[in-house]
């Protein structure tokens, strides 16, 4: 999966849970402290959220921030993203588990 698709896929999931929350993107984006253009840019995969805005989008969700994220490849790898953005994406995934772990969820 290459950048591009990766984030278009995040914002599907985004949309996803927002229309399963029945929220539209002006109160989404309002409960995530952004605006609703980020929202709709987010949406539509050209503009990525940093960790802490995904994890802000996805408590205003109530999801998990790994939720709003497509499957690693086999083995945990990011496939063929960009270094910078597999980190991002191993950060978010391990402040989740911490997350779960801290809740006693895990």
């Amino acid at each position: 999966m290459d950048e591009q698709a990766f984030n278009a896929a995040v914002g599907r999931r985004i949309r996803a849970a927002r229309q399963r929350a029945e929220l539209t993107q002006e109160l989404l984006a309002r409960q995530a402290g952004l605006s609703r253009g980020s929202i709709t840019n987010m949406e539509s995969g050209t503009q990525v959220p940093p960790p802490y805005r995904l994890a802000r989008i996805a408590a205003a969700l109530h999801v998990e921030p790994a939720d709003l994220l497509p499957p690693l490849g086999q083995g945990g790898q990011v496939g063929d993203l960009p270094e910078h953005l597999a980190a991002e994406v191993a950060s978010v995934l391990s402040a989740a588990e911490k997350m779960r772990v801290d809740d006693g969820q895990s």
